[in-house]
């Protein structure tokens, strides 16, 4: 009885994604665990991902997407044959019928409101969905850091809003690791119940043996950002062969455009033991399971699924343009307690990007940090005891 009644209460997830995909693959992965207690609906802003597993049983609404480079403050439409004007208009629409359909019992706002990029649009829909069930709940979902301009008036702002429309907050980290308030200073203000799930991260699968020689895997996830990284593991890959055997694997990102460069790139080297992948989340996760070394940028999913698999890291301390915050506060705290070592830009020349990966091979160094990866199951919990009050 209590699985039927679930059943027929629905969630509808906001989800949006302008750089990689973090915000998407926690979201999906929230939405797999939920669906089987509720009926899930997820409004999808950021462009497709190609090679992504999305569990059938989850119903995506793919509005029309936008995106932003990294060196501009505006908004992009993917389609470029409409405007940023047009294709918010669009979204509204689909957003409008979406509602009128579903008539949800629980909204969840990926992100929102602790970013602010897609604010009218949420509020729209957070309005509407109010006005198609005044008993709805409204949920924000978020990561373990949040990038915080050190508790100004944005952030008085942030409370406001979710003292005003919000019935919980889900934040998705270890409350004992990376609690809320270590980002968000102004954590105290808010008003509404505030919970600690644990991380969220995909199932990796498990192997009885690690493959020799050792396997070095590489990705920059799936956005549009860390080719350089790429580029510097190529060209440096003869060079660590010459002193030790190994087996290098890249990943591209989904949305990157020079996977053909570096292909050519790679067969040029006429090497057996390096080979480049556009990006494909099942596969990245197999050869995870494997992999003796992993190197990646600091985002949410890449370091928590090698922590999770128990995997030594170098992690590539990107300078993004305009900032980025939460990942030099993740890569930090992870660092500062022993369980990754850290590239800067400096770093990626060969030969001394060659010297901290074969340093890196000879004397493994893999997390011990128990963490709580128990999101999914902690925020099905706090949702069922939402609608239950």
């Amino acid at each position: 009885m209590y699985s039927k009644q679930r059943m027929n209460q629905k969630i509808l997830l906001h989800c949006q994604y302008v750089y990689g995909i973090g915000h998407l693959v926690r979201a999906v992965e929230l939405a797999r665990g939920l669906s089987n207690h509720f009926q899930i609906f997820i409004l999808n802003g950021g462009e497709a991902v190609p090679n992504f597993d999305i569990p059938e049983n989850l119903k995506i609404i793919q509005m029309p997407a936008i995106y932003k480079e990294e060196n501009s403050d505006s908004l992009l439409s993917v389609d470029p044959s409409i405007n940023i004007e047009q294709c918010f208009k669009s979204r509204k629409k689909i957003i409008t019928q979406s509602v009128e359909e579903i008539k949800p019992d629980i909204l969840i706002t990926e992100h929102f409101p602790f970013g602010l990029l897609f604010e009218n649009e949420v509020l729209e829909l957070i309005d509407k969905v109010k006005i198609e069930n005044p008993k709805a709940k409204i949920v924000s979902s978020v990561r373990d850091i949040i990038e915080s301009k050190g508790g100004g008036k944005r952030d008085d702002y942030v409370c406001e809003l979710i003292n005003k429309w919000y019935d919980l907050v889900l934040v998705h980290g270890d409350g004992n690791f990376a609690g809320l308030s270590k980002s968000f200073s102004k954590t105290e203000m808010i008003k509404i119940p505030v919970i600690q799930t644990g991380y969220i991260t995909r199932e990796i699968p498990k192997v009885k043996n690690v493959k020799k020689p050792p396997l070095i895997l590489a990705s920059v996830a799936a956005g549009r950002m860390g080719n350089e990284l790429l580029d510097s593991l190529i060209d440096s890959h003869l060079r660590i062969k010459e002193k030790k055997r190994h087996n290098l694997v890249l990943f591209s990102g989904a949305f990157q455009k020079d996977f053909k460069k570096q292909q050519e790139k790679v067969i040029s080297l006429k090497s057996k033991g390096i080979e480049i992948h556009l990006f494909d989340s099942r596969k990245y996760l197999k050869y995870l399971s494997n992999a003796s070394l992993v190197i990646s940028l600091g985002g949410y999913n890449s370091i928590i699924e090698s922590v999770s698999a128990k995997k030594p890291m170098l992690i590539y301390q990107r300078g993004f343009s305009g900032g980025n915050e939460e990942q030099n506060m993740r890569i930090q705290l992870f660092q500062k307690n022993g369980n990754l070592d850290i590239l800067k830009s400096d770093d990626l020349n060969s030969e001394t990007l060659s010297l901290r990966i074969l340093n890196a091979i000879n004397n493994p160094k893999a997390p011990d940090c128990e963490l709580n990866l128990n999101g999914v199951y902690n925020s099905s919990q706090a949702l069922t005891s939402l609608m239950n009050s």
